[in-house]
């Protein structure tokens, strides 16, 4: 992999270019293809809210890259969010019909860490977009594969860190909740933060049985926050 061909770069606190939620870094290969700003004719969640196009290509890997994988990412780099504190996290994302599905890999779009630790993930697999991790506790299918293309989807994660039954998770897709617990879903003491973009692995896996390396894939994201207001984060699910 290009692992050595590697840039990290801080990305703006201010405004549109930090995507309403700074404090992110790029961890993607060189060059300007892995994560960029768009407009249109680029797909746009609503006039007005910044998108980021991230494109993955074969041998892309940012830092630190773990073994058998690739990954184009904007990692959250600030303090976190602390256990305790209520709080929603909202993205959404679009992911254009000419990006083929790899069945052989696990295609992580966006985690929610606690260290190296992946308390909640949206994955990418055969059969849709499925929520999963320690804090559910389970596979939760969220988007099924014939819905999944040319269309934006809207998450927004409805959350309260803690190892104790004081814990709450619930995770809305496109306006419907789809998830819902209560009770411990983390580690005490340790702050809570967001990746999102492109990592997907093993990359053998998909090597050995096609003989050739992965497709390039091209996600867009958009309306990244995070605020104890759900107002302040929910986008206008009238506008499709």
């Amino acid at each position: 992999m290009r692992a050595a061909l590697v840039v990290l770069a801080l990305l703006a606190s201010s405004g549109a270019g930090a995507q309403d939620f700074p404090g992110f870094t790029r961890a993607v290969a060189a060059g300007a293809h892995p994560a960029m700003e768009v407009l249109q004719p680029h797909p746009v969640r609503l006039p007005g809210f910044p998108t980021t196009r991230i494109e993955l290509r074969a041998g892309d890997c940012g830092p630190p890259c773990p073994a058998d994988t690739e990954r184009a990412e904007l990692q959250e780099s600030g303090p976190g969010l602390a256990p305790g504190a209520p709080v929603f996290t909202a993205l959404s994302l679009f992911i254009p019909r000419g990006t083929l599905a790899t069945p052989d890999l696990t295609v992580t779009l966006a985690r929610l860490m606690q260290g190296e630790t992946v308390v909640l993930a949206v994955e990418w697999r055969p059969g849709g977009l499925f929520a999963t991790g320690p804090a559910l506790g389970e596979d939760r299918l969220i988007v099924p594969e014939t819905s999944l293309a040319q269309r934006w989807h809207d998450i927004l994660i409805d959350q309260l860190w803690s190892a104790g039954p004081d814990g709450r998770l619930a995770l809305w897709v496109n306006g419907q909740r789809v998830v819902q617990r209560t009770g411990p879903n983390a580690a005490a003491g340790a702050a809570v933060r967001l990746a999102y973009g492109l990592s997907r692995r093993p990359v053998s896996a998909f090597t050995a049985r096609t003989g050739t390396r992965p497709p390039t894939q091209v996600v867009y994201f958009a309306a990244v926050r995070r605020d104890a207001d759900r107002g302040q984060v929910d986008i206008d699910l009238r506008v499709r």
